[in-house]
């Protein structure tokens, strides 16, 4: 999966990695999609100090293929903020992930190329030293 610095003209929102989730940052901008998978073997997505199934503490992170298909997606007429209005209209989808949890995320592609069911897959707009946001594709 590629990174693609986007530094000097992001003027959104910048995460700050803290807690748990700072495994799941670094692994953005190294180009890797991190999900958590616990011996249960449970899979989740947001990253969190448990296991959602289990509740063993500490699941631990892997890679995702990062790949998926849109679960469902709206088009973004009206920006959800100045810094994006440029963009506007913008598709944002749920994207189910092959290995199954489903994550939030722009589609960086023209609204009438995604659909429920477009195959997508994972790439990363590095939007601080600290962090890259994760944006997908249609493949």
């Amino acid at each position: 999966m590629s990174v693609e610095d986007h530094r000097e003209d992001w003027e959104g929102p910048v995460p700050v990695p803290n807690g748990v989730a700072t495994e799941f940052w670094a692994g953005t901008l190294e180009g890797e999609l991190r999900i958590q998978r616990c011996e249960c073997g449970h899979v989740q997505f947001y990253p969190r100090a448990l296991c959602t199934a289990c509740g063993a503490l500490e699941p631990d992170f892997e890679a995702s293929e990062g790949v998926g298909e849109v679960y469902a997606y709206t088009v973004c007429h009206i920006p959800g903020g100045a810094a994006f209005a440029d963009l506007a209209p913008y598709p944002v989808a749920t994207v189910e992930l092959a290995e199954g949890p489903r994550l939030l995320a722009r589609v960086d592609a023209d609204p009438e190329d995604v659909d429920i069911g477009t195959p997508v897959e994972a790439t990363f707009w590095q939007v601080s030293d600290d962090a890259a946001i994760p944006v997908f594709v249609p493949r």
